[in-house]
């Protein structure tokens, strides 16, 4: 492909006597003012005739090099507004499916083909042939039963590597074609190009001309551009999709926070009357008794809250969400928010567990008497 054009610029370069050593500059604007050059050298000389007899080829050339630039410009914008058709779909799969049909209204290829690369295989997703939809239909039915693995020395392998388009010719011959797909495809020759996204291949993309003239460099240019354009245009749409599915979800979570807030303050607040504290169950009166001894406060000070402790208490002493709940005047949510708590400081896993911690380390710490209180005015 780039060899074609520097031929084409070299040419252009002869034509005007332009000599230098710098590497060939290939770009549009490049060849553009190349042609006007030459124009403007022919467009000098007395006429035609006095044209032909400097350089008989000059204008055969000027001609040849013109018309190729402009069915390249021309095939370019096609496949330009063939992706930006893509791009108002809002759909990821649906963009797959028009893909092959997009690239060969675009172009001169007659049949496209769309396969995704999942766990090592080629999948076709979508085809399209021109002017035969049911041959389509039925070659991507055959294909289904068949997932050639994108392994050397398949030939689409290389499009890992290489990352742009290639022409296979020969296809029903080349001992790296695969040779169940070119049987259902019927290829004589093919142009693939691998679909990129974020630097990673997800697909490749075939496309053919059964009949008429053969695969040029110009085909596969314009494959290697719309796999490209079609491949951002899939991005896209994803990420579109991404975000409209978690504004939804956020849309969703805002407007329970909303009816919860609202239930939770239009609630009235009914205070539990103090109860008198129940007696403690069978077996565990001497252990907490025992526990007792111990000021907890002290033991439990830089680590827990001081209603963290008063549940703690509660739960060494046996006593269930709702008791504690009524002997602390607070909701039983307001407790399991104590509880997890809780168990969270003292790194344990459940209640047994968080009892047994309480009494290890209330019977591990000595005893410390609070001074007595001297009343006022006495030494």
């Amino acid at each position: 492909m780039t060899s074609a054009r520097d031929k084409v610029v070299s040419d252009a370069r002869r034509l005007l006597e332009i000599a230098g050593d710098e590497p060939l500059e290939t770009s549009a604007e490049t060849v553009a003012g190349l042609i006007a050059a030459v124009e403007s050298r022919l467009a000098g000389l007395p006429g035609p005739s006095a044209r032909q007899g400097k350089s008989p080829n000059h204008a055969a050339q000027l001609e040849r090099l013109s018309r190729r630039y402009e069915t390249r410009f021309a095939a370019m914008d096609s496949v330009r507004e063939a992706v930006d058709r893509l791009r108002e779909i809002t759909s990821p799969l649906t963009i797959l499916t028009r893909a092959p049909e997009e690239l060969c209204r675009a172009s001169q290829l007659d049949r496209g083909l769309v396969s995704l690369v999942g766990d090592g295989h080629i999948v076709a997703r979508a085809a399209y042939f021109r002017d035969d939809v049911a041959g389509a239909a039925r070659a991507l039915e055959a294909l289904g039963d068949i997932s050639p693995r994108l392994e050397h020395p398949l030939i689409e392998a290389d499009l890992l590597r290489r990352r742009r388009a290639t022409i296979v010719p020969d296809a029903q011959l080349h001992p790296r074609v695969h040779r169940p797909t070119a049987q259902v495809m019927a290829w004589s020759s093919y142009v693939a190009a691998p679909l990129l996204l974020r630097g990673e291949v997800i697909g490749v993309i075939h496309a053919d001309r059964p009949s008429g003239r053969d695969l040029d460099v110009l085909d596969g240019d314009v494959l290697w551009a719309f796999a490209t354009g079609l491949a951002e245009a899939y991005e896209t749409a994803s990420l579109r999709r991404s975000l409209r599915r978690q504004s939804t979800e956020m849309r969703e979570f805002v407007d329970w926070f909303g009816a919860r807030s609202n239930e939770l303050s239009d609630a009235s607040m009914e205070l539990a009357p103090e109860q008198e504290e129940p007696p403690g169950p069978p077996g565990k009166l001497g252990v907490t008794a025992a526990a007792s001894r111990a000021d907890d406060r002290i033991v439990f000070e830089d680590l827990l809250t001081r209603r963290e402790l008063d549940v703690l208490r509660q739960l060494v002493r046996g006593q269930t969400n709702g008791a504690i709940a009524a002997q602390l005047v607070i909701s039983q949510a307001t407790v399991k928010f104590h509880v997890t708590n809780v168990l969270r400081k003292l790194h344990v896993r459940n209640r047994a567990e968080a009892v047994s911690r309480y009494h290890r380390l209330v019977r591990g710490s000595p005893a410390t008497p609070r001074a007595p209180r001297t009343p006022s005015g006495l030494p």
